[in-house]
């Protein structure tokens, strides 16, 4: 890592926050690549049909649509093999030289299995930093600021879904094409210059690696928190060694099967899969998802056809950014179960209000019909779901799986989420067409009510407490016994 550097060996040129926004640029210009990939086609299959530059159908259009979800769900998978192994940095590293070439191969795509193709590999190079990512500035940052931190994170999906929007809209596909290449190649430079990963560092025994990165992201004053890291880390290679000792004569198949049932059991690995089960269900029954999909038909529901639809939707994109920023302050100086509390309570409170409207204004039973009603109560439920609904499931993500579990928790966690918002696209047209606007809002009201209760009650609050402490809160009080499942485990 190039550097200036002073008499002690780490560089000058800023102080630890600084070093830490660097790092979690990286990160988050890979999240801003997400949404630029999945919106995409908002700018590219317009402009294909009604300029005839390449014949596409129904099909190619479907394909090229769905071909990011097929590579999420790959990119996932693959985590568990490699996250350990090429560690958070060199996933990051790979993952933004893909989406760089792959929009450089955009821009010349002269046929519509390039699309599909393309978007599918940059999709699988998102699928892995949709999980390390948030787990690198996790544990790349303060706790006092790492909910900050990753609440940029979500920061970041809104700017580049805006950006998709905007530069799709007023310049060729081709040169939107470019300018996300360009943000890749930003962040390209960004992460080769960034660290490894301390925690990582110090889990394969690269101790003194691990300290220069420690030191060089938070300075000298956390030096308690990186001895528990370097000890730990001993302990748990110790307990490897032991545990390949005896397990030498054991049968492979048995060993397997014994580490999975283990696994099972562990308090700190089962708790924050339910904990993610429902704060997942929240991220879907918000309606950040529902809106982007079904946004036209919304508002024509709620203010009519006479009005100007782009307006609107370029004003609550500009609102998602900056609601998205306001989340950044509200995690840092509050609780995160608070916000969650808050957030959600309120985005209830605007389904409850649309629905009534919606259905009073369908049924004709209004005094009034004036379309400034439906867009400030459509700027409501976008505040409430970007402040805290969609921000706080991604924090907490990063914050309450321990290092042993991030890759295969992150997977579980993610998969979860493509799974459920999969049923949920699936399932709505037809809420929709039977019981309208109000009753599907209605239903999802249940189910963000009941997602949150469960997740209110079974999560431990996080906030500026170190991974380690927030592992120990998961694992209980009974070390003896865990103690004995790792090494079980382990065997």
């Amino acid at each position: 890592m190039t550097e200036i550097k002073t008499h002690n060996g780490r560089s000058k040129w800023a102080s630890p926050l600084a070093r830490q926004c660097f790092v979690t640029s990286g990160v988050a210009l890979n999240m801003m690549n997400h949404m630029m990939v999945l919106g995409f086609p908002s700018a590219l299959l317009p402009q294909l049909r009604d300029n005839h530059f390449i014949e596409i159908d129904d099909t190619s259009t479907s394909w090229i649509v769905s071909a990011v979800g097929f590579g999420l769900i790959t990119g996932m998978l693959l985590v568990p093999i490699i996250a350990d192994k090429w560690g958070r940095k060199t996933i990051n590293l790979i993952a933004a030289i893909t989406s760089t070439l792959g929009w450089a191969i955009i821009c010349s795509a002269t046929a519509t299995h390039t699309f599909i193709t393309v978007r599918y590999i940059q999709s699988v190079a998102n699928g892995l930093t949709a999980i390390i990512g948030p787990v690198l500035v996790a544990e790349c940052t303060s706790p006092i600021n790492r909910g900050a931190f990753l609440a940029t994170l979500t920061t970041s999906f809104a700017v580049g879904i805006f950006l998709v929007h905007i530069t799709g809209s007023c310049l060729s596909w081709q040169k939107s094409a470019l300018i996300c290449g360009c943000i890749s190649f930003v962040d390209i430079v960004i992460i080769f210059f960034s660290p490894e990963s301390p925690l990582y560092l110090a889990k394969k025994g690269k101790y003194e690696e691990c300290k220069h990165s420690f030191r060089w992201l938070k300075g000298d004053n956390e030096n308690e928190e990186l001895d528990k890291t370097i000890k730990k880390a001993i302990s748990e290679r110790e307990q490897v060694d032991e545990a390949r000792r005896l397990s030498s004569t054991l049968n492979w198949t048995k060993k397997i099967l014994n580490k999975c049932v283990t696994t099972l059991k562990r308090r700190e690995f089962y708790k924050p899969v339910i904990i993610m089960l429902h704060l997942q269900g929240i991220n879907v029954y918000c309606g950040v998802v529902l809106f982007d999909v079904f946004a036209i038909d919304i508002l024509h529901t709620l203010v009519g056809s006479d009005v100007n639809i782009p307006l609107i939707l370029s004003s609550l994109d500009l609102q998602a950014i900056i609601t998205n920023i306001l989340s950044i302050l509200l995690v840092k100086k509050f609780r995160r179960k608070r916000v969650l509390m808050f957030c959600v309570s309120l985005t209830i409170t605007a389904y409850l209000l649309i629905s009534g409207y919606s259905y009073l204004r369908m049924e004709k039973m209004l005094p009034f019909d004036y379309p400034i009603v439906g867009i400030v109560l459509s700027h409501l439920h976008l505040a409430a779901i970007y402040t805290g609904c969609v921000a706080m499931p991604n924090i907490i993500a990063g914050e309450i799986f321990p290092f042993k579990y991030k890759g295969i928790g992150g997977m579980i966690s993610q998969i979860i989420f493509s799974t459920n918002l999969s049923i949920t696209l699936k399932v709505l047209p037809y809420l929709f067409s039977s019981i309208g606007l109000p009753g599907t809002y209605g239903v999802l009201v249940l189910l963000l009510s009941y997602s949150l209760t469960v997740s209110i009650i079974t999560l431990p609050e996080t906030k500026d407490k170190t991974l380690q402490d927030i592992e120990d809160i998961f694992r209980g009080s009974n070390n003896s016994i865990d103690q004995k499942m790792e090494l079980n485990e382990l065997v």
